[in-house]
């Protein structure tokens, strides 16, 4: 995946040295460290911490663009959050990346479901959004004006 820095030479992160004479111990530890944090990921996963499982897999993207198996498991970590745009961006990431692997189309499907399911739940929300804003702008009204009349007959 990377590149060395003297000559240009790729895939290289897996050597201590280039052919160039380079050396790429640097490279070999930032390659181990996508690995670090994928590993943290799960742990956080396993402990309930989504959101920090999130943030692991989302620095481990970073740091291997390439890793399939991060893409598809911060998909399902979006997924869990119920963050269905976000989930779907890293499935259709990990896809680009393996396109060829039989596990992203069953997730690729139930968060297909799980987006109809939500959509159509949250509209009746969403198309009540007004009244609702009425309602409670009527409430707090109401409870300014007894409030004001419990405060002038207490000054009485």
């Amino acid at each position: 995946m990377y590149s060395c820095p003297a000559c240009g030479a790729e895939n290289v992160a897996q050597r201590s040295a280039c052919a160039c004479g380079a050396d790429l111990t640097l490279l070999r530890k930032l390659d181990g460290l996508g690995d670090a944090w994928f590993n943290r990921a799960l742990e956080s996963l396993a402990a309930g911490a989504t959101g920090r499982a999130i943030e692991w897999l989302a620095a481990c993207c970073v740091a291997r663009p390439n890793d399939a198996a991060a893409c598809r498991a911060l998909a399902k970590a979006w997924a869990q959050l119920g963050h269905w745009r976000e989930a779907c961006d890293a499935l259709d990431r990990a896809v680009a990346l393996d396109p060829q692997d039989p596990t992203l189309e069953p997730i690729r499907e139930v968060l297909r479901e799980a987006k109809e399911l939500t959509s159509t739940q949250i509209k009746p929300v969403v198309q009540a959004k007004p009244f609702a804003q009425k309602r409670m702008a009527r409430w707090v009204n109401k409870k300014q004006r007894s409030g004001d009349t419990a405060q002038g007959s207490s000054g009485k």
